[in-house]
């Protein structure tokens, strides 16, 4: 993209010093330190906000993302309802988000840069179509000839156009009905980065990881023709082992904020599969993964919140945390929606109970680690905890209604006596079958004991 100089200020008032930015640079801000995936995601959350504006309690089901890329071209689409133009107009094309700007209940887009700052991550030039129940636009950008027609004294030549527009439609086929957004000429580094398998392969990752909760509601989110498959949080539960949960209402007045919606937290935290990179902390910020397995002092770990570091005994370990508010600002959440803000007030609070929640669980993963370790050294026969986690079911996080603490059977007392010591060795069956009818027992444990026995009082006495 050619440079371009910055248009002579022409104020009327000779005090007046232009200080207005030029288009490249605002590009070059905006899109320098943003990862090309993350900037495909910022468009999958628009079409999931289109799909809340258009059931916002309700299924998705029926509703679809489908995104495409490759080395020469990247498209999305959806059927989520579209953009109306009057959104379109006066704010979704807008750099930020004007304070009057039409809330959506429980919205991923908070900022008002993420789909703008895609388009010119990615390409020379963008086309939007969009056809809601009652009107259509559409509109094709040369990025190019946007920026050479800058004039810092014009703010008008910040403004796109619609190139068609009707907002007094009558008759609209559903099947119609959603926003079609391509970029082409792409960026040399995104046509190369889009032809990489393992570049498709950590999209399809993130936009699952990310989305995971719409999709437990029936949106349906497919790359290059192939629907992702996700999986649902979910922890182990029975009548003995149950996990923790925590639900909290902070009043907007609270936060320091004007009046309006209060943010809601859940919080869980339990044990799941065993897993050393998927344990951990998961924050979600209205339904969108912002974080996911924190094992770091982000969330819980370590000294400086008085807890031990992340370990392989804690595989077991998960917690969730679920932000929701329909003021989406006041959400602990940066603005790539790839971290939290840990100054926030609200976060720094949720925290201390995401730390307190965590603590039986750590406990229980410690005593269990301990019970293994001297089960298989032969030093205690018991595994109470162990067969606790064996015999629990995977449930859904989402089906714990109740508030509870993390609930657990005890561990056994530590064995008094002697340390044991478990012996194990290998030897051809039809020997052990032979000495298991000389010795008259019936388990090869009690062959390896007899045996151990036999040896000691004969060969091992004093």
């Amino acid at each position: 993209m050619k440079g371009n100089m910055p248009a002579e200020a022409t104020p009327t008032d000779p005090k007046i010093v232009n200080a207005s930015p030029t288009k490249e640079f605002f590009i070059y801000m905006l899109t320098r330190d943003v990862p090309l995936a993350r900037s495909v995601l910022d468009l999958v959350d628009n079409s999931v906000d289109g799909a809340k504006r258009m059931r916002a309690t309700a299924s998705f089901s029926g509703l679809w993302v489908r995104v495409e890329l490759d080395g020469q071209h990247f498209r999305i689409a959806d059927n989520c309802g579209g953009i109306p133009v009057d959104i379109a107009r006066n704010y979704a094309f807008r750099f930020g988000r004007p304070p009057n700007a039409p809330a959506t209940t429980g919205s991923v887009g908070n900022f008002g840069v993420g789909m703008k700052r895609t388009f010119f991550k990615l390409g020379r030039r963008f086309t939007v179509e969009s056809v809601t129940s009652s009107s259509r636009f559409d509109m094709n950008v040369l990025v190019d000839e946007w920026v050479s027609s800058d004039d810092s004294n014009d703010p008008a030549r910040w403004h796109f156009k619609f190139d068609n527009v009707d907002e007094n439609l009558t008759e609209v086929s559903p099947e119609t009905v959603g926003t079609r957004i391509e970029v082409t000429g792409l960026h040399q580094s995104v046509a190369e980065n889009f032809a990489l398998e393992n570049f498709l392969t950590g999209l399809k990752d993130d936009i699952r990881s990310a989305h995971t909760l719409s999709m437990d509601q029936g949106l349906a989110i497919s790359v290059n023709g192939v629907p992702l498959n996700h999986e649902p949080q979910r922890l182990f539960t029975s009548a003995i082992l149950k996990p923790a949960f925590v639900e909290r209402v902070y009043a907007t007045e609270a936060l320091g904020a004007p009046s309006g919606p209060a943010v809601k937290v859940k919080l869980y935290a339990g044990i799941a599969e065993r897993s050393f990179h998927e344990g951990g902390w998961y924050v979600f910020c209205n339904g969108r993964l912002v974080i996911q397995a924190d094992k770091t002092p982000t969330s819980i770990w370590g000294p400086i919140h008085d807890m031990r570091q992340y370990h392989p005994d804690f595989a077991y370990f998960r917690g969730y945390a679920y932000f929701d508010s329909d003021n989406a600002s006041l959400l602990p959440w940066t603005t790539t929606k790839t971290g939290v803000d840990v100054d926030s007030p609200l976060y720094r609070s949720v925290r201390q109970e995401m730390i307190e929640i965590s603590k039986p669980v750590l406990t229980f993963l410690t005593n269990l680690a301990k019970e293994k370790s001297a089960f298989e050294t032969g030093e205690s026969e018991h595994n109470k905890l162990q067969e606790a986690v064996r015999t629990s079911q995977a449930a859904p996080a989402g089906s714990i209604t109740v508030a509870t603490s993390f609930l657990s059977p005890p561990p056994d007392p530590v064995p008094t006596g002697p340390r044991w010591q478990r012996i194990q060795y290998n030897k051809p069956l039809p020997q052990v079958t032979k000495a298991m009818k000389l010795l008259k027992v019936s388990t090869f444990k009690q062959v390896g004991e007899k045996t151990f026995d036999y040896y000691l009082q004969y060969e091992g006495e004093d």
